[in-house]
Parts: C-alpha cells; structure tokens; sequence
C-alpha cells in the first residue's frame, strides 16, 4: 500500500509540475530524458496482449482510439473493424500504464467550436482525470490527412477549445500531442498548428514512406518532443523478412538520430482487420518470424526505451 501511494503521490507531483510548466508556454509533459524513448503498443486488446508476452515487460503505455461525438472505447470494449479496445481494459489489466488516445474530430469541429459537445469534452476530462495515469491526446489525430478534411482555421480553434476547457475542469494527467500523417501538404503543416502553449507534444505517423523532414524542422524550431504516434512496416502483403528488417532497422537508426521521445508500435495483421483488409499491408506482428521477433528484442533491450517498470522515475525528471 505504501509503495502504491507512493507511486500516485509522484504523478501528482508530476502532473502538477508539467501543467505549470505548460501553462507559462514551456516545452514538454511526461517527456523523457535525452536518449530515451517512452515505449506504447497497440491498437486492440489481443494485440496488446500479444506485445506484452513477446516484449517480456508490460511497456510505459498502450493506445486507443475514442471520438469526442460519442466518448466510445473509454469504458466498454468497441469493435472498430480493428479488433476490441478499451481504456478500461488497459486501466484494469496494467495498472498505472500510461493511455496514448487518439480523439477523432471528423464532422465535429464546428460542434467543438460551437459548445454542443461541451458536456462530452467535461466526460472525457473527468475520465481522463479519474484514470489517474499519465494520458497523451492526439486531439484530431492526422490533422492533415486530406480524407479528415479538418479546415486549418476551424482545426485551431477546436484544438485551443478543448485544451481550455479542460485547463477549466483542472484536468493535469493530460499531454496535448499535435499529429501529422507525415505525407505531402502543398502548403505546409503550420496552418494547422495551434500555437506553442497549446501543444506539449508532435507526432507523426511512421509506416512505409514517412515524410518525416518537416515535422522534424519544426519540432527543433519550437522546441517540441517528438512521437512516433502510429507506427508499424506497411509495406506490403508480399514483403519478404528482409525487406521487414531493414524496416526495422532504419526504425530504430532513426529513433536514436532524432532522439525520438515516444514509439507507439501498432502490432497487427492489417489483412486480417476488416477496416484495413482492402490495402494488402502486411502482417505487421512482432512475431510474424522468429527472426523478426528476435531482430526487435535485440534492440528494443536497449537502455533508451522506457517501459512501465521504469516509466514514472523517468518522467519525473
């Protein structure tokens, strides 16, 4: 029991100290130390599992997916076409693992904007709050994917609104991740960005063809941790193991180049998954091959990545 308050007493400590810090417009919450990357897995509950046994250690946190329209995921397992997902799961199975949630804004803006959602946007504050682990919000995750449709304008504004009505409801165990799908935007990912006080992280989604150097640019010219928020080697149904190594290994070369602060690893077989089926990705399992299962454990091993049993002495720095 002691050691349990112990543990919530230092996430209070934390959450409180990374509010402030967010507040006066600083950089940073729940971000590592130089050379360390936060380690997340996902996107559905089997696969979770999955990771786990293959990693041998419950890692720092693990993703989900919820739209601020109808709050679902959070409480009951939701079969998107991706396999069943819950937070709860995670909450009752990990205790004390961090949450990377994606919130998905499509149609909703001008209701963000507008207050109709004001009572789903206290919902998910309270939940997040009741949660009581360390949460990372992709807040209209993708904001340049053409198919979101998200106007930079109206964007903006939804992002700034909710952030600010939870800075009203005092929700502290949350970090506020502004993400890129990391492809072609003929007039540049600024447009969609909310401003440095409103975000503590940026991301960008890592699979085949990653167009990474702009968020990279403006990651060091904002002083902003960058995660690696999707990310998985969708480079076909007919990739051979060593097309998926060298996948890998560019992976890991540019985590330890770009002193990547998070990677969220989506372990799934996206031919097998109803909403994805269609694109011929691949199996993206860890342990799809032994080589391939080994080649990830034989680097993931590395001091740099942070799972669970070391999360909370992490962040705290």
């Amino acid at each position: 029991m002691k050691k349990f308050c112990g543990i919530v007493f230092c996430l209070l400590l934390v959450t409180t100290f990374a509010f402030a810090q967010r507040k006066e417009g600083l950089t940073g919450k729940f971000v590592p130390s130089d050379s360390h990357t936060l380690l997340f897995c996902g996107q559905n509950n089997t696969d979770s599992e999955e990771f786990v046994k293959i990693n041998g250690k419950v890692p720092a946190g693990f993703m989900i997916y919820t739209s601020l329209q109808n709050l679902e995921a959070l409480d009951e397992d939701v079969e998107y076409g991706t396999g069943k997902m819950s937070g709860n799961f995670i909450l009752n199975n990990y205790k004390k693992a961090a949450l990377q949630i994606g919130l998905f804004l499509v149609g909703s803006l001008d209701s963000v904007i507008d207050g109709s959602l004001d009572d789903n946007i206290k919902k998910l504050g309270e939940w997040i709050t009741k949660a009581n682990v360390p949460v990372f919000l992709r807040i209209g995750y993708e904001f340049d994917f053409p198919e979101n449709n998200y106007d930079p304008e109206l964007y903006k504004q939804a992002f700034r609104y909710i952030v600010e009505k939870f800075d009203e409801q005092k929700v502290k165990n949350v970090a506020y991740v502004w993400h890129s799908y990391a492809s072609y935007a003929p007039k540049g990912i600024e447009q969609w960005y909310p401003g440095d006080e409103y975000v503590d992280w940026c991301a960008i989604s890592y699979f085949a063809n990653p167009q990474w150097f702009p968020m990279i640019q403006f990651t060091k010219a904002h002083n902003k941790p960058l995660m690696l928020a999707e990310c998985s080697p969708t480079i076909g149904t007919n990739a051979t193991e060593v097309d998926k190594i060298k996948w890998y290994r560019i992976l890991f070369k540019f985590i330890q180049s770009k002193d990547i602060k998070a990677l969220c690893y989506i372990n799934a077989n996206w031919d097998e998954q109803a909403m994805f089926e269609q694109f011929a990705w691949g199996n993206s399992k860890l342990n799809v091959s032994e080589n391939i299962k080994n080649y990830w454990l034989e680097n993931i091993k590395d001091e740099r990545f942070i799972n669970l049993d070391k999360l909370y002495k992490e962040i705290k720095k």
